[in-house]
């Protein structure tokens, strides 16, 4: 097991002696929104999951009912807070489950501004602004992005469920194996690769050619349907707002959003989607053939897209969201996604205090290897009845 480091942030302080006064403006109009995105500009901060393109797919899509927030300290710029509102009244980041490591978008001034102003400003602006919601969810949050301090992860933050996992590129593939147990990797590898070949043509594309994305993602998403159904997990690619979503994205979206895939004798047996956002590649999701399960075609590619990273720049490859044996064997940055929760009715309070109560017992559940293995054993064996 190779060690992790944490890159969760100290609780932020809680109350200051004299807030700042902080403007909220509260944006829902659909073409004001798309005007917002389309004034993103390269030289704010934001992660992949709030970058201009993400957002306007997301935007775009059937169904979204935008919620943008943008604060103001005096004396400073806006600082945005991309969010939609849910049909339970929750407001939450674009993007839902899919937007997996979020940050505000601004001037890093700005948002330096914001952050220094504090959670007892913050607050009191958000519930003073009339917000349309009866409660704010802002999950799986960067603590700190590119060195700045989110304004938005409260001393009343929780750590989110899980974490996700990444390692540093340095150099060549054969740098990188160095560090990552390259010898056994090579070796295994090798032989998936020679018991692949001898059942057909085997060709990686990196990326997949726009003109051949629609095909991808559907096969994709029959791939992770049927895992899902198999192990009795919700699934959250399932529904046809999603899929429009993706096609936009990786679409549009490209050379930052791209699609990788492996196939077998023009079958397609294995397919990733990836965002690359400075120097930084994260896998967003991934699935691959179960009747080819045991030749490894995920590991492949993998290994494979990590190649590619290799020789095209990337500093940090990303794969994201979730703790899985695979991504342990070549991780050592472990980070920490925290969530913030604010109350802006009764009920409102009452749900974001359930919610943040969840967050802690799915993580203690997720912590203790024994009881997380129960818990899937379970949910697999539900999901055959």
């Amino acid at each position: 097991m190779v060690d992790v480091t944490s890159n969760m942030a100290a609780p932020r302080r809680v109350s200051e002696a004299a807030p700042a006064s902080i403007a909220v403006d509260v944006v829902t109009d659909i073409e004001v929104t798309r005007a917002t995105v389309a004034a993103i500009t390269p030289d704010m901060v934001f992660t992949g999951y709030q970058h201009p393109s993400f957002l306007s797919a997301w935007v775009g899509s059937a169904g979204c009912a935008p919620m943008f927030l943008k604060f103001a300290v005096v004396g400073h710029g806006p600082v945005l807070l991309p969010l939609e509102r849910c049909d339970n009244g929750v407001a939450g980041y674009c993007g839902g489950r899919h937007a997996n490591g979020n940050f505000p978008v601004g001037r890093r001034e700005d948002i330096a501004a914001l952050s220094d102003a504090g959670e007892t400003a913050i607050l009191s602006a958000i519930k003073a602004a009339g917000i349309p919601a009866n409660s704010l969810f802002l999950e799986r949050q960067h603590a700190k992005w590119h060195n700045l301090a989110n304004p938005f992860v409260f001393a009343s933050s929780v750590a989110s469920p899980n974490i996700a996992l990444s390692f540093s590129i340095d150099g060549d593939l054969d740098t990188v194996l160095k560090t990552h147990g390259g010898k056994s990797k090579r070796k295994k590898l090798r032989s998936y690769r020679r018991k692949l070949d001898a059942k057909g043509s085997v060709e990686f594309l990196h990326p997949v050619p726009t003109e051949q994305v629609s095909r991808y993602l559907d096969r994709f998403l029959a791939l992770k349907a049927e895992r899902f159904r198999q192990a009795g997990i919700a699934n959250v690619f399932g529904d046809d707002r999603i899929k429009a979503f993706l096609l936009d994205l990786f679409t549009d979206g490209a050379p930052d959003h791209t699609l990788h895939g492996l196939t077998l004798d023009g079958e397609i047996i294995a397919v990733i989607g990836c965002t690359r956002h400075a120097n930084r590649m994260t896998v967003e999701f991934g699935s691959f053939e179960p009747e080819h399960a045991q030749l490894r075609p995920g590991e492949l590619l993998f290994f494979s897209a990590i190649a590619h990273a290799c020789e095209t720049g990337i500093e940090i490859f990303d794969f994201g969201i979730g703790d899985e044996p695979y991504k342990r064997s070549w991780c050592d940055i472990e980070t920490v996604h925290m969530d913030t929760t604010i109350g802006l009715t009764l009920a409102g309070k009452a749900r974001a205090f359930a919610q943040t109560n969840r967050s802690r017992a799915v993580r203690a559940i997720k912590a203790n290897d024994r009881v997380w293995s129960a818990v899937k054993t379970a949910r697999r064996a539900l999901a055959r009845r």
